[in-house]
């Protein structure tokens, strides 16, 4: 699976995105006695989508005044040390700023997973309310091809799926995610291999060792997919091996 900043777990060893108007207005002459008839009135019916009017606005107002603000902006640990990035521009196809070079490379540190996690956390939400999605699903895994997978259960896959096809951004971040995951797993099982390698004391023992992290030396890792989690309303809440 390739994606912007991952290259699969090898290339990181190499190393080491209304209701109706109403008026009130009384006209000047009308009489005093004959106002009470002519003042504008707004009906029962009307009356009542007015106040669901108030009322949903005010709800909307209240959910983004709950809604904490999401900085685009993080430091990320990259090939060219650590450095500030704008997140939505990073994985954008047409940055507001252009990068005058090759964009830094993400390294798959735990310091730029929480980073991204937290940012698509803040706004996967959102994502999801504006394709008219009521709920996430519970985890996104991704295949062999770079599908995303969603669990059998999950009522809103076509939606989703078509949400991520409009917004190429939003699946770069989630797929970066997964890819910055699956390299660190590969990585931390690379350094066992050489504590438990150099700790090895005979030759059985070497042998061992070798024979327990075969896939690591044949190019693969032996860890398991990763999979996202989420909330129901869209929170991302860590990830997984599935």
């Amino acid at each position: 699976m390739n994606i912007q900043g991952i290259s699969g777990a090898s290339a990181w060893f190499d190393v080491a995105k209304k209701t109706g108007t109403f008026s009130t207005t009384v006209p000047a002459q009308t009489p005093a006695s004959a106002r009470s008839s002519d003042t504008a009135s707004i009906s029962g019916a009307a009356r009542d989508r007015l106040m669901q009017e108030i009322t949903s606005q005010s709800a909307r107002s209240a959910t983004a005044a709950a809604t904490p603000s999401t900085p685009a902006v993080a430091s990320f640990d990259t090939d060219k040390g650590s450095v500030e990035l704008n997140i939505d521009d990073y994985f954008s196809a047409s940055p507001q700023k252009p990068f005058a070079e090759l964009p830094p490379l993400l390294m798959p540190s735990q310091r730029n997973i929480d980073a991204l996690s937290t940012h698509i956390s803040n706004v996967f939400p959102k994502f999801l309310s504006d394709h008219g999605i009521s709920s996430a699903p519970a985890s996104i895994s991704y295949d062999s091809m770079g599908q995303a997978v969603f669990p059998a259960d999950y009522p809103y896959t076509e939606q989703l799926k078509k949400a991520l096809d409009e917004t190429p951004s939003m699946a770069r971040k989630l797929m970066t995610v997964v890819g910055m995951t699956d390299a660190k797993n590969a990585l931390d099982e690379g350094v066992k291999f050489q504590r438990e390698y150099t700790d090895a004391q005979s030759p059985n023992a070497l042998g061992a060792v070798i024979a327990k992290y075969g896939s690591l030396l044949s190019g693969q890792s032996s860890t398991s997919p990763v999979s996202l989690l989420f909330s129901e309303d869209g929170r991302m809440q860590n990830t997984r091996n599935v």
